[in-house]
């Protein structure tokens, strides 16, 4: 499909990949009605953390959170709340390891791990006509990975899915946390909480012989804590075997639902080289809208609007699926 020309309009003082980012996740408040919380068991004996609002339409969204975040940020309950106002139930999701109680086995969420996310999906696809997908940054990695390696085995009331600023390909954002700026900005603040989990979770579990904490607890970088942590647990010989089976983007052409992705050109974590050009030129399924500003999940909306940008978006697009189950270029260009 063509590259779909965006139409966000960016404040003039928003105009700054960094002040996209951080903004919203300094000042977002979250809504002041509270989300029904429930715990759901799964099969491997744990547990995950969800969050829903309500609608009146047999239909869900289900909305997955980026890296080291939780089912609990503002910018996840806004928009879920939202989703309900405008009819559909919405639930927010913490990965393992994201919630507020720490989980009873040893895995963490990664970039490729859908597992959970299918879970979710199998639970509640009895009680739904129709679930949409959501995924917040490396959320909407885990979503990609589940939709194009699973296909056509996708759970058929999957109608769609809509990623914000999802990293296709892993090494884009490793390469980006080199820059001191985003070092400082973020790789600091995600390992020390990476680091954090791991030192609660090894105080009651055996993480076996594969992993040695003491190289895990001195690691600086996300990449470290994939090389010492993530890759031996999960069965990698490396950060960069994990990267390289993560990567979402080879799989993708393989979704079977419409697949929209939004995304920005001046996002400090991926870089415009690495957005699925090709991809989209060539898939029926995929839809790529690229922002000239929203820097990584920002989208900062202007003082007097109503509702964040890319909720509006976001509405369109299930809106023209659940009427004709097809979303068109002309509905994407219909502004």
């Amino acid at each position: 499909m063509p590259i779909i020309q965006s139409d966000y309009q960016c404040p003039w003082w928003f105009r700054n990949g960094h002040v996209q980012t951080l903004y919203p996740r300094l000042i977002r408040e979250r809504p002041a009605v509270r989300p029904r919380e429930i715990t759901l068991n799964t099969p491997d004996d744990d547990f995950l953390e969800l969050f829903f609002y309500k609608g009146t339409q047999r239909a869900l969204v289900i909305i997955s959170h980026g890296l080291e975040s939780h089912g609990k940020e503002a910018a996840l309950l806004t928009f879920a709340k939202s989703v309900s106002e405008a009819g559909y139930d919405a639930m927010t999701w913490s990965m393992r390891s994201c919630g507020k109680q720490v989980n009873r086995t040893k895995w963490f969420y990664n970039g490729c791990d859908y597992r959970d996310l299918s879970h979710l999906i199998d639970t509640y696809a009895p009680e739904y006509d129709a679930i949409y997908l959501v995924g917040f940054s490396l959320g909407g990695s885990i979503t990609a990975n589940y939709l194009g390696r699973e296909g056509a085995a996708c759970h058929p009331v999957v109608k769609g899915a809509f990623l914000i600023s999802p990293p296709l390909e892993l090494d884009s954002f490793h390469a980006s946390m080199r820059a001191s700026l985003n070092h400082n900005l973020y790789q600091r603040r995600f390992v020390k909480s990476l680091l954090g989990k791991f030192e609660k979770k090894r105080a009651f579990i055996d993480f076996g012989p594969e992993v040695d904490a003491e190289k895990v607890l001195q690691s600086q970088t996300v990449d470290e804590i994939e090389h010492h942590l993530f890759a031996p647990m999960h069965g990698y010989t490396s950060s960069v075997d994990y990267r390289r089976h993560a990567a979402a983007l080879p799989h993708l052409g393989n979704t079977p639902v419409p697949t929209y992705i939004l995304s920005a050109l001046d996002d400090p974590f991926i870089e415009a080289r690495h957005l699925p050009y090709q991809l989209a030129e060539s898939s029926e399924r995929i839809y790529l809208e690229i922002a000239r500003h929203g820097g990584h999940t920002g989208f900062v909306k202007a003082k007097n609007d109503d509702s964040h940008w890319y909720e509006r978006r976001f509405f369109r697009f299930i809106k023209t699926l659940s009427e004709s189950n097809h979303y068109s270029m002309e509905a994407a260009a219909a502004g």
